[in-house]
């Protein structure tokens, strides 16, 4: 049985990931380049500071989260390329890959149902 339809989940996990690392930077740390306030309703407000600290200190330990969540993928999709010497893949790898993509689908449907 290929691996190819699994890998290529996992790569589009991977494009999620780097666009949410992509979203945390521009809402995070660039909070107040990117919302020119008022900043009343804003987490930190309602000061333009209060905001940037508050946005950059929730941003920046998710973006880490999701660095390396990016790596872990990218080492369990390593793992589904076929090996030099024509051994399988460890009994784990195609349900942990089979896990990620789903709840990668999971999260792009719930993200979308809150907008």
């Amino acid at each position: 049985m290929t691996t190819a339809p699994l890998r290529g989940g996992l790569r589009l996990v991977q494009l999620l990931l780097i666009a949410l690392i992509a979203l945390l930077i521009a809402r995070g740390p660039l909070y107040g380049v990117v919302d020119g306030g008022p900043y009343d309703g804003a987490w930190g407000g309602p000061s333009r500071s209060g905001a940037w600290l508050v946005h950059a200190a929730v941003a920046v330990p998710i973006g880490v989260v999701a660095g390396a969540l990016l790596v872990a993928v990218e080492r369990l999709r390593r793992r589904l390329v076929p090996r030099e010497q024509g051994e399988p893949a460890a009994w784990w790898v195609r349900s942990a890959a089979v896990t990620t993509v789903v709840l990668a689908a999971l999260f792009v449907v719930l993200w979308v149902r809150q907008l």
